[in-house]
């Protein structure tokens, strides 16, 4: 008799093809900071920010959060723990099931009412968590969208009895209809034979076409290659060009993001690219040295880009 899994098991999205792939490596295996930073610094001139613009606390957010003033933060990012068993070096993916639900729905009610007005909640989740999640976030806030992030893994293997998850669900909510939303800084351009196609005099709006499209709900950005240099030593790093979008779209110029699970900094380094202010917490004093390294790194090399020859060529 064939042995059937329990319909509830818990599967990790990224481990759910089964076999290595050329996006897993051996622990450690991670790009040099250095490389890391030259990378990021090339997407700028001179550093967009100021000291104190950006704070990376090496904390608890549950301990802490009673630092930050009702209504004072535009944006809360939030990539949390899964409940799915990952190593972070500590405890904080080990519930499962209702003490997970709990521990997310306190940490959630924590936060929300730090958010401003016209502020936004992104919230990575997985598909085993998202509706029960969601419910409970519709029942607080306005629900704006769910973005499928397509991590583009290649599917080689996995489980025989179901259809293998290579995706990560995004809850996009907001305090009020009126939240902000900057469509502009984040439109895709369109490539050269759409911009053709449509050029002909039945089609209006030549500033539209020069804008680029509305990005969809479903994000094809492939997961972070082993070798990539953006790469550095963390199980769930996200792609910073995920976490540009959102902050350019969700947070206003000035505006203060907040990130309770800071992991490696990528939200960090996309506030200080981009002129937002930033407070993020990580307990993990590995990841936060990391994140720190990273926007430390960050600082020098845009502030003396000859210091990097690719990043010098990089203007």
């Amino acid at each position: 008799m064939t042995e059937r899994s329990e319909p509830n098991e818990l599967i990790d999205p990224n481990d759910a093809v089964g076999v290595a792939d050329a996006f897993d490596g051996p622990d450690g295996v991670a790009t040099p900071s250095a490389e890391v930073a030259a990378l990021e610094g090339s997407r700028l001139a001179h550093p967009s920010w100021a000291p104190g613009d950006i704070n990376l606390r090496h904390a608890d957010f549950l301990a802490h959060v009673g630092e930050l003033a009702d209504g004072s933060v535009d944006l809360i990012l939030a990539d949390p723990p899964y409940g799915l068993g990952k190593d972070y070096g500590n405890d904080s993916d080990k519930r499962s099931g209702e003490d997970f639900l709990a521990w997310t729905y306190g940490w959630l009610e924590a936060a929300l009412p730090k958010l401003a007005p016209r502020g936004s909640l992104y919230l990575f989740c997985t598909w085993q968590y998202a509706p029960e999640l969601f419910v409970f976030l519709k029942q607080r806030l306005l629900m704006v969208n769910e973005i499928i992030w397509d991590r583009r893994v290649p599917s080689m293997g996995g489980s025989t009895r179901r259809f293998s998850s290579v995706h990560d669900n995004i809850g996009v909510f907001a305090v009020s209809k009126d939240y902000y939303f900057d469509l502009d800084a984040v439109r895709v351009p369109y490539d050269a034979a759409t911009k053709k196609a449509r050029s002909r005099r039945i089609f209006e709006g030549s500033k539209w076409l020069e804008l680029g499209y509305n990005p969809k709900d479903l994000w094809s950005i492939s997961r972070l290659h082993r070798q990539d240099p953006e790469r550095v030593d963390h199980p769930t790093q996200k792609p910073l060009h995920i976490i540009e979008r959102m902050v350019l779209a969700s947070c206003p110029p000035g505006g203060l993001v907040l990130d309770p699970f800071m992991g490696s900094g990528t939200t960090a380094v996309a506030c200080a690219l981009h002129s937002r202010r930033f407070v993020g917490y990580e307990i993990n004093p590995h990841y936060h040295a990391i994140a720190h390294q990273r926007l430390q790194r960050l600082n020098d090399h845009v502030t003396h880009p000859s210091d990097v020859p690719h990043l010098a060529r990089a203007g």
